[in-house]
């Protein structure tokens, strides 16, 4: 399934929520990407697993990068809701509890 994550990860989507107007690259979507990765990381770490970890770390540290980048208004010091919108998104207020290490 990671595989299949790395390959899709910058693809638009629906987002989690019935939004109008098409796929877009949702921050919230690009989070959970990033948890995916971030946690089977931490888990081959763990337990010893065999997995292409430096692979993983450099995807999982540019969806990082993306997020922080195309998903964050500066102006407004705040993460919306797709890259380049200035829309918020409630689902964003999970961000400090998904991130958490």
């Amino acid at each position: 399934m990671i595989e299949h994550l790395e390959d899709i990860w910058e693809l638009p989507d629906n987002g989690v929520w019935e939004v109008r107007g098409g796929r877009r690259q949702f921050t919230f979507s690009k989070l959970m990407a990033w948890v995916a990765l971030d946690r089977s990381v931490r888990d081959a770490e763990r337990f010893k697993l065999e997995a292409p970890l430096e692979r993983w770390r450099q995807v999982r540290d540019r969806i990082h990068d993306a997020i922080c980048k195309c998903g964050f208004d500066r102006r407004r010091n705040t993460f919306t809701q797709s890259f380049g919108s200035g829309e918020l998104d409630a689902s964003l207020l999970l961000m400090r509890l998904l991130a958490a290490r």
